[in-house]
């Protein structure tokens, strides 16, 4: 588990969530899917002690669910968004231990896609993602540097939201389906040259 508590102009993480919140700013609690398996419940007190607030059943079923589609679900105290990410085999993720069972071409046995889920509220964002995320870990390694920036530009200053922060994260996860489309790419050109080649493998 990751936490950041990002301030108007400062970050630090923690390895627990805090007791109360900042004067300014918010939390970011950032978690694996199998530790916000083995510890809802704490992080149930902890939202309730954060923010007077807890997810209803129905939200913690899906940030649980590995299968689950990208979806916004929203209760008047908070909003719900799942989005299904993409990665190369060479990063873990809650599928790839299937990944070798996989049918088809190789280049599409080595991409999994595993969703990433966000509860996010006025002061406190929540995200549970698959086991070793590299976009989580890739955007808190930008937060802390932005932090230590003493001159920010409009592309890394800090989030001023937990929204914001959400769409921040986001962003990043779709920036790492242009390296998946290069792979793609060349896989179809390879594919091409193929079919277009008289003495092609391909009936």
């Amino acid at each position: 588990m990751r936490v950041f508590t990002i301030g108007p102009a400062s970050v630090s993480e923690s390895s627990a969530p805090p007791t109360q919140l900042p004067v300014q700013g918010h939390v970011w609690i950032a978690c694996s899917r199998p530790e916000f398996e083995a510890g809802w419940p704490q992080l149930q007190s902890t939202l309730q002690v954060l923010t007077g607030l807890q997810l209803v059943d129905l939200h913690v079923s899906d940030l649980l669910n590995g299968q689950l589609p990208s979806h916004f679900d929203y209760t008047s105290q908070y909003d719900l968004m799942v989005f299904r990410r993409l990665a190369s085999a060479n990063r873990r993720s809650d599928a790839a231990q299937t990944a070798s069972r996989r049918g088809g071409p190789p280049i599409l046995r080595h991409i999994d896609t595993s969703p990433v889920g966000f509860a996010v509220f006025e002061r406190v964002l929540l995200s549970v993602h698959p086991a070793d995320c590299a976009a989580r870990d890739a955007y808190a390694t930008r937060l802390l540097q932005a932090s230590s920036n003493e001159v920010r530009t409009a592309s890394n200053r800090l989030p001023t939201s937990p929204a914001d922060l959400m769409l921040r994260v986001i962003n990043q996860m779709v920036d790492g389906f242009l390296d998946l489309r290069r792979e793609l790419t060349r896989q179809l050109d390879h594919w091409q040259t193929e079919l277009l080649n008289p003495r092609t493998r391909f009936s």
